[in-house]
């Protein structure tokens, strides 16, 4: 017996379909169909697809490794989802992380040191160095926010939410 034919019937068992009548219909394939996919013979990718489409299951992963009640929420497509998007957010939070209390403080950061600047009576060697630390700081925030706006644009070309110019 394959992976597939195991995971099929460990599907259905996980999911709580009590018959193989029942889960055929559900992904619109013959009880028989069934009975032969869950003891010995492969279905085609066509029905492959749908099995992982009616149940939300990663196919890859319902292909190539077995399945249990362990492993089931790695499956899931939601499961796998989020756990992708988590893993993301936290290998890039490292690199980039903007949040509205950064805002705020760099914000209130430059206004301070203009403040400072403009009041005091600072010599023009420090007066220099201060537009320069400023000037560092303003554009290491712009960099990243520059590459993020960047990274916005692609996801949104990607899954075709990026409004198109009127063409004539």
């Amino acid at each position: 017996m394959d992976i597939i034919n195991k995971n099929i019937r460990t599907l259905r068992r996980l999911e709580n379909i009590k018959s193989q009548s029942e889960f055929g219909d559900l992904i619109g394939v013959p009880s028989h169909n069934i009975n032969k996919y869950e003891n010995n013979v492969i279905p085609k990718p066509a029905v492959l697809r749908e099995i992982a489409s009616s149940f939300n299951v990663d196919l890859h992963l319902f292909i190539t490794k077995e399945l249990d009640d362990s492993n089931f929420d790695e499956f899931k497509i939601e499961q796998n989802t989020e756990a992708k998007l988590g893993s993301i957010i936290n290998q890039s939070s490292r690199d980039f992380e903007i949040k509205r209390g950064d805002l705020d403080r760099i914000a209130t950061f430059f206004n301070d040191k203009l403040d400072i600047i403009e009041k005091s009576e600072v010599n023009e060697v420090d007066r220099q160095r201060l537009f320069s630390d400023l000037r560092a700081i303003f554009i290491a925030y712009n960099r990243k926010l520059k590459d993020f706006y960047t990274m916005q644009d692609n996801l949104a070309d990607i899954i075709g939410e990026r409004k198109k110019p009127n063409q004539f």
